[in-house]
């Protein structure tokens, strides 16, 4: 199947893409200097403060923009007081703020690029093969649009983005213990894939000989609406699905609702289980040298 696309660039048959390019005019500020259009930024700072080249750049857009660059010597870039080497990191980091910058103060461009959600970006301006060293490399700058686009989506999809994208397990269970949300590093962890945990017990992931003792926990915290452990992460047992028995380490607190009366518990796990057997191991060696 072909992926969508949208050409983010002044050559691009969507108008969006050539609104949202650094070739449009849109006036931001960065440091409190005030700048006519990303382009103009990325031409005018190839020149030293107080050169007239640099001055026009800031002030303009577009094509005019870029012919402000023509006659820099491309060795360094200039801001505030200091000389950066062209192409460097630290310049790709500054042509990004400058970026960034201009998202962030308007919220007209934000909504535009958040309506290209589902798109794949590209910078295709037809100019040729990309310099090897440059002011803003294309696959850096669709990174970041697209870093700028999914910070700016809805606040429910971004956390269930962050939900399903964090390394660490997380698991919600109800007051009865049954599980209401198991994300993506849950079921690497222990095994069982979302539609075999959600519904079910804690149980399926406590060792057998600790489940009386966790439940008499979780029952008293859901009681008194706060953990023992009030957050600080701590060392257990977990099982998985295929028997195994795991070192985990995890941080468990209490979900309230509006009244702030507790309706589930929350826990965030990652997969100790080396690094345990591995200090083991070494302090067994120890004791057997001493």
């Amino acid at each position: 199947m072909t992926r969508k696309t949208i050409n983010v660039a002044f050559t691009s048959d969507d108008w969006r893409g050539v609104a949202l390019s650094n070739f449009s005019l849109s006036p931001f500020e960065l440091d409190g200097v005030p700048l006519a259009s990303v382009e103009g930024f990325i031409q005018g700072i190839k020149f030293p403060p107080g050169h007239p080249a640099r001055e026009r750049a800031f002030a303009s857009a577009a094509w005019e923009a870029k012919e402000c660059g023509k006659g820099a010597d491309k060795r360094h870039a200039y801001w505030g007081e200091a000389r950066i080497e062209f192409g460097s990191d630290e310049h790709h980091r500054l042509v990004e703020r400058a970026l960034r910058a201009r998202f962030a103060q308007n919220e007209g461009l934000r909504r535009l690029l958040a309506s290209t959600r589902g798109l794949e970006i590209l910078h295709q301006t037809g100019e040729g093969p990309e310099p090897e060293r440059t002011s803003l490399p294309a696959a850096l700058f669709c990174r970041i649009l697209s870093d700028i686009r999914e910070a700016s989506a809805p606040p429910a999809d971004l956390a269930e983005r962050i939900v399903e994208q964090t390394t660490d397990a997380l698991i919600y269970a109800d007051r009865a213990g049954r599980i209401a949300r198991w994300n993506q590093a849950a079921c690497r962890l222990f095994g069982f894939s979302r539609d075999e945990a959600l519904g079910a017990s804690l149980d399926i992931i406590i060792p057998e000989h600790l489940r009386a003792a966790h439940w008499a926990g979780y029952d008293a915290a859901l009681a008194s609406g706060r953990t023992k452990l009030a957050g600080r992460p701590t060392l257990t047992r977990g099982v998985h699905k295929d028997g195994r028995k795991l070192y985990v380490e995890m941080t468990f607190a209490l979900v309230k609702d509006e009244s702030g009366a507790a309706i589930g518990s929350v826990a965030m796990a990652r997969d100790v289980t080396e690094r345990v057997e591995r200090e083991r191991a070494a302090r067994k060696a120890q004791a057997q040298g001493s």
